[in-house]
């Protein structure tokens, strides 16, 4: 695509930046952030994207531009990074939920990770990836996933990771056709009033 650019995301992004990554997986951000009402989760992600220290922050993102709008966004982790994102989360949390919500949002949040887990040594974790839903198709998502493998190679890592959901097969086909490898399936079936957590295939391929 033309004018097709990347760059760090930045607190400034936030308002373009989070309903893309609220897209990435809106029933699980739903379940784990949501316990007052359904716009709960996207005022969360607000909140821990613009403080940007924990893995929903912009520290960790990556914009997709065209004519310098952010289009997409996707993120980046690795395994020695897991320790202080919990903690950042955990401060994120309770400077966002009144204390009777943070026991509550902890434990699903630590339920859903049964499913979708953190890295594992070596691997760097694609995650949040998100594209505008009028310029799916094009081939910026695959260009965005490119770009956040040479994230993981500058890091040294052996290998790119990412979980996707059972009711997401177009995003599965493009992730065989970059070659990353079927693995592990992890059932999920978490449900509150506000959303839930499916299924997730593991995938990976090693980086050369």
């Amino acid at each position: 695509m033309q004018n097709l650019s990347f760059r760090p995301c930045v607190a400034a992004d936030v308002s373009a930046a989070v309903p893309l990554i609220y897209s990435s997986g809106p029933g699980a951000f739903n379940y784990v952030f949501c316990s007052r009402h359904e716009r709960e989760a996207q005022d969360f992600l607000r909140h821990a994207f613009i403080n940007g220290r924990s893995e929903f922050g912009f520290q960790q993102h990556l914009a997709a531009l065209v004519d310098g709008d952010v289009v997409a966004v996707g993120a980046l982790r690795t395994q020695p990074e897991s320790a202080g994102f919990m903690l950042a989360a955990l401060r994120d949390i309770g400077s966002f939920y009144a204390p009777r919500q943070v026991p509550g949002v902890i434990f699903r949040g630590l339920r859903t990770e049964q499913v979708i887990r953190p890295p594992q040594a070596n691997r760097g974790l694609i995650y949040q990836l998100g594209v505008k839903p009028e310029l799916r198709g094009r081939g910026i998502g695959e260009q965005l996933v490119q770009q956040l493998m040479l994230r993981a190679k500058a890091s040294r890592q052996t290998h790119v990771a990412l979980d996707v959901a059972d009711n997401n097969p177009r995003a599965r086909a493009l992730y065989l056709r970059l070659g990353f490898k079927p693995g592990m399936i992890r059932h999920g079936g978490f449900s509150s009033a506000f959303g839930g957590v499916g299924s997730h295939e593991y995938m990976e391929m090693p980086i050369v």
